[in-house]
């Protein structure tokens, strides 16, 4: 059967949210070309207020999101996490996320406030960005209260579009087998390594895959000739209770609807798609 997108409600698991200094300064990194081997140069395709981008999830039936950020550098952390809570404040359909940076002192004090008082639920810590290993022993300290809150941590761990040494499989599952009972979202469904972050499903009932700028027009990426392709379709209907949709807005070089299109190509069970798009994150983040 041939579904269209409105046949659906769904729930973002992976959109951005900055204060808008921080916005125009991502937006003007991706959109200056670079010579360092890092997707650089194309057009980001949102470049709005916070407020318009707001609306224009609603006006697609996204019907909850979340407002992922993260800190480039130690001391800004605390910030982000009270802006964010403020933003929440506001929008009653955002699902709160926080962040840290490893090299902070003050962390534990912030991120307890950020579970307590805030009420956000989880973090989101970006390797590629902030450039430290999933098992740095700073961290320590931080996955415990992850874990003793019942919170998420939603981390891009994978090798796409690019990499750096802080990157991929084998340094993500030293930490997962360090804190075996943390609740935590992999990005991208592992890209590049998809059979790999598969697979550890099968071990670890608390972690998931989100679908972000996965099931694109492959094309994209041509331009800087990466290996992006598309995991197997046995991979998501093997695994479709662990799968949470996501679109990576608004920070992405093509419109959004490509990322829920993307999905639908595949020609899934009509209840497939309905775990995928909204049921598995209403359960996971307990929404209404």
């Amino acid at each position: 059967m041939v579904f269209a997108i409105s046949d659906f409600k769904y729930i973002d698991i992976h959109t951005h949210f900055f204060p808008p200094n921080l916005f125009k300064a991502i937006w003007n990194y991706f959109e200056i070309p670079g010579d360092d081997g890092n997707p650089r140069g194309w057009e980001i395709h949102y470049k709005l207020g916070n407020e318009q981008l707001v609306s224009l999830l609603k006006e697609l039936n996204i019907l909850h999101y979340t407002t992922l950020n993260y800190a480039h550098k130690e001391g800004i952390s605390e910030g982000l996490n009270e802006w964010t809570y403020n933003f929440t404040m506001k929008h009653k359909d955002a699902i709160g996320f926080g962040t840290c940076f490893p090299s902070d002192k003050n962390k534990i004090d912030y991120i307890t406030k950020a579970f307590d008082e805030f009420q956000l639920k989880g973090l989101k810590l970006q390797l590629l960005v902030q450039d430290f290993y999933p098992f740095d022993e700073r961290m320590f300290e931080v996955y415990k209260l992850v874990i003793d809150y019942g919170k998420w941590i939603t981390m891009h761990c994978g090798t796409a579009p690019y990499s750096n040494e802080f990157v991929g499989f084998k340094n993500f599952v030293k930490m997962i087998e360090k804190f075996p009972d943390i609740k935590i979202i992999i990005a991208h469904l592992g890209a590049y390594e998809y059979e790999k972050f598969f697979k550890l499903l099968d071990r670890y009932d608390n972690v998931f895959l989100d679908t972000a700028m996965v099931f694109i027009p492959l094309d994209l990426f041509k331009k800087w000739k990466f290996n992006l392709k598309h995991p197997e379709k046995e991979l998501i209907v093997s695994y479709q209770d662990r799968i949470l949709y996501g679109s990576d807005f608004p920070n992405i070089p093509y419109e959004y609807e490509s990322s829920i299109q993307g999905l639908l190509d595949l020609d899934l069970d009509r209840k497939v798609y309905e775990k995928i798009f909204y049921q598995n994150a209403k359960k996971t983040f307990k929404l209404n």
